[in-house]
């Protein structure tokens, strides 16, 4: 975990912060579901998004920038090392995926929740009566 982690470069741990920040505020609103909440939830998942992509593109670049200088790379391993310049690159989109995923699952049980909740008090998502 930790090569995984070390392979995704330095944009991992916006990502991871961010991430947990996301999916903390959408397990609170799974427990306790307050319509200001979502919104919190929904900012935190954007901006982990945002990091994901960020981090992505650094680390692309940093592997063409490599790839670029012909002191670094002999032409002989070029395609390798390309190949393991991009599986590198999709470690902040794996576990910004992972944490924007479980942000969301948690996020969908509030909404669930919420409006069981308002039916119950006969708000406007019960099911109305047949005409």
């Amino acid at each position: 975990m930790i090569e995984f982690f070390v392979e995704g470069g330095v944009g991992m741990w916006p990502i991871l912060v961010f991430g947990m920040v996301a999916v903390g505020a959408s397990a609170r609103f799974a427990r306790r579901p307050e319509p200001g909440q979502l919104r919190f939830v929904a900012a935190m998942g954007l901006t982990t998004l945002v990091a994901t992509v960020h981090a992505t593109w650094i680390d692309l670049g940093a592997v063409f920038s490599y790839l670029a200088d012909e002191g670094k790379v002999p032409d002989a391993q070029l395609a390798r090392t390309l190949v393991i310049g991009l599986m590198e690159s999709t470690r902040p989109g794996s576990l910004g995926g992972l944490l924007l995923m479980v942000a969301c699952l948690l996020s969908a049980v509030g909404v669930l929740r919420a409006g069981r909740a308002q039916a119950e008090r006969g708000g406007a998502l019960r099911d109305a009566p047949p005409r």
